[in-house]
């Protein structure tokens, strides 16, 4: 899982400010794989590796079951849509 944020920033950072922010990023999110950062957008993508895939994906499949359903048609997250066919 990817995920893009704008941070209302659009500044270079020093390797000092690069080592400080990373130290930052990796004590408030766990699992964070790595991230990047565009001083020209302003643009901060962190990377959570697939595990948080995978972590979704079985709340998904636990909701399902604790339904009873017998199939997951679609997933709205943010406004965005994942369908599932068949």
């Amino acid at each position: 899982m990817k995920l893009i944020v704008d941070t209302g920033k659009k500044q270079d950072l020093s390797a000092s400010q690069v080592q400080l922010y990373d130290n930052k990023l990796r004590s408030k999110i766990s699992g964070l794989v790595s991230w990047s950062y565009s001083p020209v957008t302003g643009e901060l993508v962190l990377d959570l590796g697939d595990a948080k895939d995978v972590e979704l994906s079985q709340i998904v499949e636990s909701l399902k079951t604790a339904s009873e359903a017998t199939r997951i048609i679609r997933l709205e997250l943010f406004g965005m849509l994942r369908e599932w066919e068949g």
